[in-house]
């Protein structure tokens, strides 16, 4: 792999790295003339290393920095069946950024158990470095299903998200997996695991858990919560934050 692929595929890993809402699950459609609306940050990295460093400095030792990255999703209901959306994330400040506009086509009835969604997308990338700026333009196709069900005790409802990117001129081909699944005692809150796989170009396949709190409030609004944990391939500890709009 040549260094401008390689950075190339460091870069497109943000792509893969953020969580989407489960509010905005791609199983269910928006709905006509609905909006859902997203904005996140999350820092994450060797965590532990990165505080050993801040209490106990040790002169002539570089300690890891932490990763920050911005997140902004919206989603727009053109009709019934059919979601217009924005996609769009940074790492930086200056490193890398991506951003996809989609369409979404949702397939279901009320008296089916299950619901379906298939996306298609088209967006670019763009890696800073000091020596050059990578930009590309990518393909994003994807497949969802989703089904909410009712107990005794709460409401849920458990969906997969599957994506896959193409980049045009790189030739780097990108994958992830959500799997979600939430529970919800009253209209006040949610709460689930999201985890995640995925894997860049021929990198290792990775998988993360992401359990994630989020409090609803008045008027629309809601504030979520969420830690990075990595499982496989995947070290990288953090935390995210971030605030929701439905209306």
């Amino acid at each position: 792999m040549n260094a401008r692929l390689a950075l190339f595929v460091l870069g497109v890993g943000l792509a893969a790295a953020l969580v989407q809402p489960a509010a905005a699950g791609g199983a269910w459609p928006r709905g006509k003339g609905h909006v859902f609306a997203s904005l996140t940050y999350s820092t994450f990295g060797d965590v532990v290393t990165y505080f050993q460093g801040l209490a106990r400095p040790i002169p002539g030792v570089t300690y890891p920095e932490l990763t920050s990255e911005t997140g902004l999703y919206a989603e727009y209901g053109l009709t019934e069946r059919l979601t217009f959306g924005l996609d769009r994330s940074t790492r930086g400040p200056g490193e890398a950024m991506t951003s996809v506009w989609f369409l979404r086509r949702n397939f279901g009835r009320p008296d089916w158990r299950s619901s379906y969604g298939l996306e298609l997308g088209f967006g670019s990338a763009r890696i800073w470095n000091d020596w050059e700026i990578v930009e590309d333009t990518q393909l994003r196709v994807g497949a969802a299903w989703g089904r909410g069900f009712e107990s005794r005790w709460f409401g849920g409802w458990v969906d997969v998200d599957a994506k896959l990117s193409a980049f045009a001129e790189t030739g780097i081909r990108a994958w992830k997996v959500d799997t979600t699944f939430g529970i919800s005692r009253d209209e006040r809150g949610l709460l689930y695991l999201q985890m995640q796989s995925g894997a860049i170009g021929d990198s290792p396949t990775y998988t993360r858990a992401v359990p994630t709190f989020v409090l609803r409030l008045p008027r629309g609004i809601s504030l979520e919560s969420a830690m990075l944990l990595g499982v496989r391939n995947e070290d990288d500890l953090g935390m995210k934050v971030g605030a929701w709009l439905e209306f």
